[in-house]
């Protein structure tokens, strides 16, 4: 086979990658397209490469790689040419995604469906996955560390109560996050995946109490 370097270089994603319109958004919440960007995160890779990490033809990905790369979201980092075919390596363009708040003020027609899908469906594909091979436990006396945990609460908060408890919840985030650079060279570090979710509600309505007539 013959092969010729054309292009190189040291690519260095950058920590963070706001997403700041509708457009972005739609093609970020794909999720064949969220799949790819997870398998970029931790280096570059070629089509075929993540194809076969995917267990996908290359040719259903090029159309998604093509829009990733026209968004900014994953970045070509090596080009060359192997018997005389232009071969590429893609990167993600960031370490982390971010949306910027703007798009879910009102007047962004499809902007909430569009953030909760590009959430929700590459988790239930996650964890299925991690059933299917189990690497998630879901048996009564399952370790703590392969268990799924997802709960849904409600509860009351005074103001000054759901200040503070953001706070917590950000400095979880930021402690959780804080292991991923402490374990990037460590092959032995299993991945793990945080779900958050916190957000005022309308209180149910509370049932008439009686009156005496």
């Amino acid at each position: 086979m013959q092969e010729q370097q054309t292009q190189a270089g040291t690519f260095e994603p950058a920590p963070e990658f706001t997403i700041t319109s509708l457009e972005t958004l739609k093609v970020f919440s794909d999720p064949l397209r969220q799949q790819i960007i997870e398998t970029l995160l931790d280096g570059s890779k070629t089509v075929k490469q993540i194809a076969a990490e995917l267990e996908l033809a290359p040719t259903k990905l090029y159309y998604h790689i093509n829009l990733l790369e026209q968004h900014q979201l994953i970045a070509v980092t090596e080009t060359r040419i192997v018997s005389g075919i232009i071969e590429k390596q893609y990167q993600a363009s960031a370490r982390r995604f971010l949306l910027e708040r703007s798009l879910l003020t009102p007047g962004q027609a499809g902007a909430v469906d569009t953030v909760i899908d590009a959430m929700i469906d590459p988790i239930r594909a996650e964890i299925q996955r991690g059933i299917n091979s189990g690497l998630i436990d879901t048996s009564e006396n399952a370790p703590q560390t392969r268990k799924l945990r997802i709960n849904r609460e409600l509860s009351r908060l005074s103001e000054a109560e759901a200040e503070a408890f953001y706070a917590r919840l950000q400095a979880v985030i930021d402690e959780f996050n804080s292991f991923s650079a402490a374990h990037e060279n460590d092959d032995d570090a299993q991945a793990y995946t945080l779900i958050i979710g916190i957000y005022p509600i309308q209180p149910p309505a509370k049932p008439n109490r009686p009156t005496n007539e």
